[in-house]
């Protein structure tokens, strides 16, 4: 991979498009205990949408409860992907483009023993938590409709109330303008185990995230919907 952007994009393209009327960025990371071998992973997203706004974050831990961070159709957009609603604030920062991003939060999410309560009321175990993501790519960025897909690998830590956990592992992350992100279902393999991580849009569509991990392919993230 080369230091400048990649052939067919432009450091500004890793920015806000002022003039679109929805844009979103997506991230997600996943890593295998070694010990264990018990899945963890997270997500984060944000979607612009004028000066409102959707974000989700996420953490999934095979064993454990859901921990759900959600703002939907919110205010408090400040420079860049700053985001400051109420009782809550996030960053997302583009460190290199194409290359390095820093992601990080301040909020109180829940805990949900059945992870589908995400597409109702949430009604859980209010926790506070603190994310800090760092987003290294390890390929080029590949086109999708209005934006594009990239590989990477993170290193996670994440805050919470009995500590601090950390891990490192593959990563990839979207972005796309000009229209929502809606993620493609896939066909998980048969040989697949996972943890579920939803979450619910503020136009009512339920999306059913999956980190699954298999022999075959390794840990990552699938999609139904």
């Amino acid at each position: 991979m080369s230091e400048l952007a990649p052939v067919g994009w432009a450091p500004s393209d890793e920015r806000r498009h002022d003039d679109a009327p929805v844009e979103a960025w997506w991230w997600w990371g996943s890593s295998t205990d070694r010990e264990t071998g018990s899945l963890v992973g997270v997500y984060v997203g944000i979607e612009l949408r004028g000066r409102r706004f959707d974000y989700w974050a996420g953490l999934v831990r095979e064993g454990e409860p859901y921990l759900y961070v959600e703002e939907l159709d919110g205010t408090g957009l400040r420079g860049g992907l700053e985001i400051k609603p109420p009782e809550m604030w996030a960053g997302h920062e583009c460190d290199v483009p194409f290359r390095q991003w820093s992601l990080g939060n301040e909020a109180h999410g829940v805990l949900l023993d059945d992870p589908t309560e995400a597409w109702g009321r949430a009604y859980g175990t209010p926790v506070p938590v603190t994310f800090d993501i760092e987003w290294y790519a390890t390929g080029d960025p590949q086109p999708l409709d209005r934006g594009y897909r990239q590989d990477g690998e993170v290193d996670v830590q994440v805050e919470l109330t009995e500590g601090v956990l950390s891990f490192s592992g593959p990563g990839e992350r979207v972005h796309v303008w000009g229209a929502p992100y809606l993620p493609t279902s896939f066909a998980m393999p048969n040989d697949t185990r996972g943890v579920r991580a939803p979450y619910r849009r503020s136009d009512g569509l339920q999306i059913d995230q999956v980190l699954a991990t298999s022999p075959s392919r390794g840990s990552r993230w699938w999609v139904n919907r």
